[in-house]
């Protein structure tokens, strides 16, 4: 059996990894990906995301969920 591993900063935060990502939200990753790329266009959210090498990223879960609450319907504005 595999074992997950869930990374705490100081203040209790989760940081997760893009594949645990993908499967706390049922979404592929590629989609993950995207959303990502998306996050670190924005001001608000990239310092949300640590490339601590080429393989290994993590992401703040806290400000994940935000960003797509954030995006949520945003398309019947356009």
């Amino acid at each position: 059996m595999k074992t997950e591993q869930i990374y705490l900063d100081d203040y209790g935060e989760k940081w997760l990894q893009p594949y645990q990502l993908a499967k706390q939200y049922s979404i592929n990753r590629v989609t993950v990906w995207r959303l990502l790329n998306e996050m670190r266009t924005n001001p608000k959210f990239k310092n949300s995301i640590l490339d601590l090498n080429q393989r290994l990223h993590l992401i703040r879960s806290r400000d994940f969920l935000e960003f797509l609450q954030s995006r949520n319907k945003k398309y019947l504005k356009a």
